[in-house]
């Protein structure tokens, strides 16, 4: 880095000389001060880190916060009073932007050497965990594993495996009870359709003698009427033929002389 921290041109922003002047007068310190520090941190930044050049990093970087913020207030109080020379002031601010910010983010760096580092093994950390943890569906969003102690992750680790396996295992029993419920509901509708066709089979082969008794009855009438019928037509030609020897009978007489017997009708023909 050079001595000439900053070299404005005031021809560039269309001003006289004497102005410029009197504007960089107003800077000149603050660009002393940032010569002063130059040294400062070209001894700094070539040493090896450890946490004593973090402080040293901390601190000199402190004091370019503060150039950099007293430039930054002359450049409000300048600019409020020279109008004109607005842009030119503008170029001192931001040519002193240019030359500290650099420094201030290298020396940041340093600074935050660890804790960037125990950032980074946290990030790591954090990461390694949210894998070991994928196949227990855990929804950690919004927890930060990677901050957790060792002792605290083991029981967050146990905690959400056993929740998982609890689930899975409720899971699995209920699967198992919905399949022996549908096994059962189909054995109790296999054993209801057989039952259905016994009873069915059983109502036919009753059907089946009813009507084959039913049958036989009616053949059983059939043949006894026949009977009494056939009786009543024999009782009838045994009646009439009865009735016709009565009356042969009565017609038969005996002949007084002889004796002889003969029917009456007979007796009138001779």
């Amino acid at each position: 880095m050079t001595t000439d921290v900053v070299k404005i041109n005031a021809k560039d922003y269309g001003l006289e000389e004497t102005k410029a002047r009197e504007i960089e007068s107003v800077f000149v310190p603050m660009m002393d001060k940032m010569k002063e520090l130059e040294n400062e941190y070209n001894q700094l930044v070539v040493k090896e880190v450890c946490p004593e050049v973090c402080q040293e990093a901390k601190a000199l970087r402190t004091k370019y916060v503060k150039v950099r913020t007293a430039t930054a207030a002359i450049h409000k109080e300048a600019k409020a009073f020279y109008l004109a020379g607005g842009r030119f002031v503008d170029g001192w601010k931001n040519a002193q932007l240019y030359a500290s910010q650099g420094i201030e983010n290298k020396l940041k760096a340093i600074e935050e050497h660890y804790e960037n580092i125990e950032k980074e093994r946290k990030l790591k950390l954090k990461k390694e965990r949210l894998a070991k943890i994928a196949p227990f569906e855990m929804d950690c969003e919004h927890v930060d594993l990677g901050e957790m102690t060792e002792d605290v992750w083991q029981n967050f680790f146990a905690g959400a495996k056993a929740t998982f396996e609890a689930k899975k295992e409720a899971e699995r029993k209920a699967e198992e009870e919905r399949i022996a419920a549908e096994k059962a509901e189909a054995e109790r509708i296999e054993k209801q359709r057989i039952e259905n066709e016994r009873l069915k089979k059983e109502a036919a082969e009753r059907e089946a003698q009813i009507k084959t008794e039913l049958e036989k009855a009616a053949r059983e009438r059939k043949r006894m009427e026949n009977k009494v019928k056939a009786e009543k037509q024999k009782a009838e030609a045994e009646q009439k033929e009865k009735e016709r020897l009565a009356k042969k009978l009565k017609d038969i007489v005996e002949c007084p002389k002889c004796g002889h017997k003969f029917n009456h009708t007979e007796k009138e023909a001779s």
